[in-house]
């Protein structure tokens, strides 16, 4: 009579007669998942490396027995479970032939904003994420303990928040995978050229708007940059002669420059101010503000003169008390042509700067104190 499958939540350091029915989710880090979506890391020897990575392929289920089982400890952990698998030279590997939809073909263990701050310089865990495609930047070459090694800048846009997330050698990339958690977003997204005029009549703390505008000149009286933790983006302060991030509450283990110009831009209606951060610099610039840095070159008057389409950010300082200097959140088309619009009139979808001014404005305007910008 043969042995019945054991669930990973039943398996445990005492018992030594297990066997599983598994799918291999990843080879690298060896994740695997059972019918209840109990996911568990499994590791193999060194000098048993080559006897098992040849049997096992990605996406394919086993039947595991006679391997052991050890508490997870160190960083760097794959998924959360306190038990991890190994195998050693008397565990027995037979793949399945056939389907079994009991078994999911993909789970994941995403982690909301509150998690991936929480992680902050904590390398326990290895974060899963999930998020829109918004940014993907240049190769570069940097060094990493004294050796060349290639970096690409991704950003995601999450539900909330910004943090900036570093690779291992088993990071993977997946897009637009069919699964219940890309379906809500897919729902949940929010068309970037909206109707200003219907959201205005939710009377909303903030606003989105997009503007079609032309940049005319460029204001660094106070710097094109400053001065960021690499984590989380936050301009990070000298205390008591070290670095310190408020937002991470801790020292930044490094810290690098990032953009922050202001723009002044117009359109047929008038004129008002910009104020850009860095990826949205970095789109137009083509080059990360640490480059720009070391090349001290001003890159910034090739930009005059063009035309782009923003998307602003009205929060309430600017909605409530008319502060005039509105941040972009995003660049939604590149150096628009004046052929596409010969009328020279603003689509209906967009907001002229006379509209944006008077919302900021309502029905009196308050100055806003002056403030150093980073």
């Amino acid at each position: 009579m043969s042995m019945e499958y054991t669930t990973l939540k039943q398996i445990s350091r005492d018992k030594d007669n297990s066997k599983l029915k598994v799918r291999v989710l990843r080879i690298l880090d060896m994740i695997l998942v059972d019918k209840e979506g109990t996911l568990i890391h499994a590791s193999i020897r060194k000098n048993l490396a080559q006897s098992f990575r040849p049997q096992l392929n990605e996406g394919s289920i086993y039947t595991i027995t006679d391997f052991l089982v050890e508490e997870n400890k160190g960083n760097y952990r794959p998924v959360h479970n306190q038990l991890k698998i190994l195998f050693n030279s008397t565990t027995s590997v037979s793949k399945f032939n056939g389907f079994d939809h009991s078994i999911p073909q993909s789970q994941f263990e995403f982690a909301n904003y509150g998690t991936i701050a929480s992680r902050c310089y904590d390398n326990t865990y290895l974060t899963d994420v999930i998020g829109i495609l918004d940014y993907i930047g240049a190769i570069e070459e940097i060094k990493t303990r004294g050796r060349p090694t290639k970096m690409r800048n991704i950003k995601l846009l999450l539900e909330e928040g910004e943090y900036q997330l570093s690779s291992t050698f088993a990071t993977k990339l997946y897009i637009n995978l069919d699964i219940p958690e890309v379906a809500e977003i897919r729902n949940n997204i929010k068309l970037y050229k909206i109707d200003a005029i219907q959201v205005l009549k939710k009377k909303p703390v903030d606003l989105l708007v997009t503007c079609n505008a032309k940049i005319i000149n460029i204001n660094n009286k106070y710097g094109w940059y400053y001065v960021a933790c690499l984590i989380c983006k936050t301009k990070v302060k000298q205390v008591k002669g070290v670095l310190w991030c408020e937002r991470c509450k801790n020292q930044p283990k490094f810290a690098v420059p990032s953009y922050r110009i202001q723009v002044q831009v117009q359109d047929e209606t008038g004129s008002t101010t910009f104020i850009l951060f860095d990826k949205r610099v970095e789109k137009i610039i083509s080059k990360t503000a640490k480059e720009l840095a070391e090349m001290q070159e001003e890159k910034f008057k090739k930009i005059i003169g063009n035309e782009y389409l923003f998307q602003l950010h009205l929060d309430e300082y600017n909605l409530k008390y008319g502060k005039e200097n509105y941040t972009v959140s995003k660049i939604l088309e590149m150096k628009i042509s004046h052929k596409q619009n010969d009328s020279g009139k603003v689509e209906e979808h967009q907001d002229t700067m006379e509209k944006i001014v008077k919302k900021s404005r309502k029905d009196k305007y308050i100055a806003n104190p002056k403030t150093e910008i980073g």
